[in-house]
């Protein structure tokens, strides 16, 4: 969190505190495009003879056709992050692999959004279930520092993992794949339970991510498709004599429509669709009769297989790895196009809502460029008749704001979350650092700002272990600067040892001021002032240690910084952590650093002496600070656990971004916390 230094504000969390800013702004805005049916957005790519993007086109450069027809761009955005494929040599690995111990809701412009779905419902021939993981892993290895993925599975939902930036999670969650319940192979043979999997999943997800801004998000589909005859979805070819045939027609039919209400709602979220078919160039199949003995030989197995898949992604505006043993190409492609895109909006000419199908072309005027859009849309049905209105309970702002795929960002905040040991209990103490911030009023105020708190904490496979509600008051006066001005939260959450998802909403509101006894309260605020509610959300992962019983084990670090921030209530910690943590993760050289963190030898051993080593390297990998000390046995004597202070020495770093990693040593057992800043 940066801080805007001169603003004069003074807050009252419970206690006196000192002013603070805002958090820095990204540095890409997406729009937020109106919705509407009258609006129709399209993602285009638009590629060199090289298949490289083409970068910095504008809204003149485009025409957009709607079933022939011309159509006006009323809204248009150039969407440009860094290539991942090529800078990925270029910087150090620790900008891509270290997590940032502080997560935030307002930066997903900086960011890809990539949803690995992986298909384990649909069989696969034994060989090709590593490839599978191969492909995965490739996809979670092309992610850029800030990009955030989910793994999902088609049956076995319980394997997945949630958006993250956390490589390692994302990579357990893939290596738990293990191919279909062991059956026949369906390669050009009609399965409904595996086809109703793969096709549900991507409709579910698709719904879940229109959640999201407006903007593109790419679902990596790694599947050997489904093996859909469409003729049998045309009642004309059925033998009204074949009863069998009309069965499988009825049921094939019913997925084809399911089919189409996947791709309207892929449609609707800016949802682009890459098929990965992890059986490559497929040699041909033997397929042995039970009744001759004898071989029929299939020369193009799968054919019907990989035209699902062909058909799913080119119908979102993708493209499908098919009929290839080079996946990684088409890997590296599908991240360049997701990181160098353009976003077009126009309101129809056709008025027309009938459910049909429009074709759509977009054309650029530049020469031998390709480009890739998602190739027409389902245009809406006439609105059905309102019902009779009923009574609609309304949940609190911040459960909504806990409800969503990504955190909700009206709001912006920052979570900071380190666990420490609790003395005679297995549960551990979570130090929560909420940071958030608002506008302060144009003229000078006096009012409330309440913030309601809603902490969840969640087990891997979705099982609520602890929730928390809580509401802070703020007394601000302002002398009337309209700037932003920051503070942070201080909370605590128990938790036993083991993984888990933190969700964290607020909801911030404007409450006026008692300024005699018995009178009305009032918020001295300008006219055109905000003063609605806003709410917001963030997540985290969090693994917690065992630290009773593990024979080294590290707390989180937390840093604490002089001059401060904001904060409070000043006693929430107290007992927990002996200084005032903060989520600012960006320094000023005239900042004073600390970080603090606690090393504990569980069981029942005899203590030995622990020897913890400071490094600090920078943004070009070069180690700039190296210390190390040896704690003796006596430090651990109170509680099996040594306090333990660094100080960054942020006056003699150069800008750019750091990483601070303590490593602990004893009797070759090892424990090691990693925490990114960065100096400006």
């Amino acid at each position: 969190m940066n801080r805007t230094r001169g603003v004069v504000a003074a807050m009252l969390l419970a206690l006196p505190v000192i002013p603070g800013s805002a958090q820095r702004n990204p540095t890409q805005t997406i729009p937020r495009f109106r919705t509407g049916v009258d609006l129709v957005l399209l993602d285009v790519s638009v590629l060199d003879e090289q298949r490289m993007p083409v970068r910095g086109l504008r809204m003149e450069d485009f025409t957009v056709l709607e079933d022939g027809r011309p159509q006006q761009i009323q809204t248009f955005s150039a969407i440009e992050l860094p290539d991942v494929t090529e800078n990925a040599t270029s910087r150090p690995a620790w900008l891509r692999e270290v997590v940032p111990d502080v997560q935030r809701n307002d930066d997903s412009a900086e960011r890809r959004i990539v949803v690995l779905i992986l298909d384990d419902s649909t069989p696969m021939e034994a060989v090709e279930i590593p490839w599978v993981k191969r492909m995965a892993n490739r996809v979670i290895d092309q992610l850029g520092a800030r990009d955030v993925a989910a793994v999902v599975y088609t049956l076995e939902k319980g394997k997945g993992q949630e958006f993250t930036q956390d490589r390692t999670r994302l990579l357990a969650a893939v290596d738990k794949f293990m191919g279909a319940i062991p059956g026949q192979v369906s390669f050009d043979s009609f399965d409904r339970s595996a086809s109703t999997g793969v096709i549900n999943t991507l409709a579910t997800i698709c719904q879940y991510l229109s959640e999201l801004p407006q903007r593109r998000k790419a679902m990596v589909l790694v599947s050997v498709g489904l093996p859909i005859d469409w003729d049998l979805a045309q009642p004309s070819l059925i033998s009204q004599t074949d009863p069998a045939s009309a069965s499988e027609s009825g049921m094939v039919g019913g997925l084809v429509g399911r089919l189409q209400d996947l791709l309207m709602s892929a449609q609707r979220a800016n949802v682009n669709i890459y098929s990965l078919d992890p059986g490559g160039l497929r040699a041909p199949l033997a397929r042995y009769s039970a009744l001759t003995g004898k071989a029929d030989f299939v020369l193009n197995p799968g054919q019907k297989n990989r035209e699902f898949l062909k058909s799913v992604s080119e119908g979102t505006g993708g493209f499908a790895v098919i009929d290839t043993n080079d996946y990684e190409s088409g890997v590296r492609q599908v991240f360049r196009e997701n990181g160098s895109y353009y976003l077009l909006g126009y309101a129809s000419s056709n008025r027309r809502e009938q459910g049909g199908f429009r074709k759509t072309e977009v054309r650029v005027n530049r020469p031998s460029t390709t480009v890739r859009a998602r190739s027409g849309y389902y245009e809406p049905w006439p609105d059905k008749p309102a019902k009779k209105a009923e009574r609609v309970v309304v949940p609190p702002a911040v459960d909504l704001a806990l409800a969503g795929i990504t955190p909700k960002s009206d709001l912006p905040m920052q979570l900071a979350a380190a666990p420490f040991a609790v003395a005679g209990r297995r549960d551990a103490a979570v130090a929560l650092v909420l940071g958030t911030q608002h506008r302060a009023p144009a003229r000078a105020s006096r009012l409330t700002q309440r913030i309601d708190l809603r902490i969840v904490a969640f087990t891997p496979d979705g099982r609520q272990r602890a929730s928390r509600r809580e509401t802070v008051p703020i007394t601000v006066n302002t002398v009337g600067f309209g700037s932003t001005i920051g503070y942070e939260i201080l909370s605590r959450v128990d938790l036993a040892p083991g993984s888990y998802r933190l969700r964290v909403a607020a909801e911030s509101s404007l409450h006026g001021i008692q300024l005699a006894p018995r009178a009305p309260a009032v918020a001295l605020l300008g006219p055109g002032e905000d003063t609605g509610s806003k709410s917001g959300s963030v997540y985290c992962d969090l693994d917690v240690p065992d630290f009773a019983n593990t024979p080294l084990s590290l707390s989180g670090v937390v840093l604490s910084v002089t001059p401060g921030v904001v904060s409070g209530p000043k006693d929430r910690l107290k007992g927990v952590v002996p200084v005032i943590p903060t989520t600012m993760r960006e320094f000023a050289r005239d900042d004073q650093v600390t970080g603090f963190l606690r090393v504990y030898e569980g069981g029942t051993g005899a203590l030995a002496p622990v020897t913890l080593s400071i490094q600090i390297v920078n943004g070009q990998d070069a180690v700039v600070v190296r210390t190390a000390e040896t704690l003796g046995a006596d430090r651990f004597a109170k509680g099996r656990a040594a306090d333990y202070f660094v100080e960054l020495p942020i006056a003699r770093l150069k800008r750019g971004p750091h990483l601070l990693t303590v490593e602990a040593n004893t009797g070759g057992k090892t424990a090691r916390r990693d925490v990114r800043f960065e100096v400006r």
